[in-house]
């Protein structure tokens, strides 16, 4: 069984795509700084490095799922980090006595 998830099957979107734009973006999420990457299109199935994205898996998925929406680079910084930093300041995870923040 093929449980190859690309859409492009010769693994030029895995490969040359998201190097590409790693390369020129960074190794870090664009919005929060953590360094676990995601690629995404700001402009679906764009092969323009200016409509992609590197994003980790909390930003990328208020994207996808479409909590906030993004249609430009300037709508990162406009829209999208100050949703993600209500998110971390409302996380809260109980250890036993203490309490723990993001």
């Amino acid at each position: 069984m093929n449980l190859n998830m690309w859409k492009n099957h010769k693994g030029t979107a895995k490969s040359t795509f998201r190097k590409k734009a790693l390369k020129l973006y960074g190794y870090a999420c664009e919005c929060c700084g953590i360094k676990m990457c995601e690629w995404h299109h700001l402009i679906s199935k764009s092969k323009d490095p200016k409509h992609w994205i590197i994003l980790c898996p909390t930003c990328h998925s208020v994207i996808t799922r479409r909590f906030i929406k993004v249609n430009s680079r300037d709508d990162i910084q406009r829209n999208l980090v100050p949703f993600i930093k209500k998110l971390y300041q409302d996380l809260r995870f109980n250890l036993g006595n203490d309490s723990v923040y993001i």
